[in-house]
């Protein structure tokens, strides 16, 4: 028995039987590669960027915008939910289901009856995929 690497020999493909193919009839040597590859770029995870919106209820409010944002960890703003992939908001630590708000650029709404308690923070994270 052979392996699947020596049947090919100029442009002609013979059919051999191999160790690998546990003896079955061997598949093309451009098949093999081709699964190859296409399994290894499988099992890399996807590149993201991620941005955070930071900060803090002032008990009164439902709408927040880039100039509530807490400057101390960085500067930015509510994205445009177009160019990014994905948005969780937490209040208070917590992740929220996606119909109690709502995202525009530069805007953050509360669809909940009542806003947030005085000085619960409020964490915008903005997933982007990348290719």
């Amino acid at each position: 028995m052979r392996n699947c690497n020596s049947f090919l020999h100029g442009r002609h493909h013979r059919k051999t039987l191999c160790d690998r193919c546990r003896g079955q009839i061997c598949p093309p040597y451009w098949l093999v590669e081709f699964i190859k590859e296409n399994q290894k770029r499988r099992n890399k995870p996807l590149k993201v960027e991620t941005y955070e919106y930071y900060t803090v209820s002032d008990g009164k409010k439902k709408i927040y915008t880039d100039e509530d944002e807490i400057s101390d960890y960085g500067k930015v703003g509510i994205i445009d939910p177009k160019d990014i992939s994905y948005v969780n908001l937490f209040i208070n630590g917590v992740l929220q289901p996606s119909v109690l708000y709502s995202i525009e650029k530069g805007k953050l709404i509360l669809h909940s009856v009542d806003p947030p308690v005085k000085g619960v923070p409020i964490i915008l994270q903005f997933i982007k995929i990348i290719n």
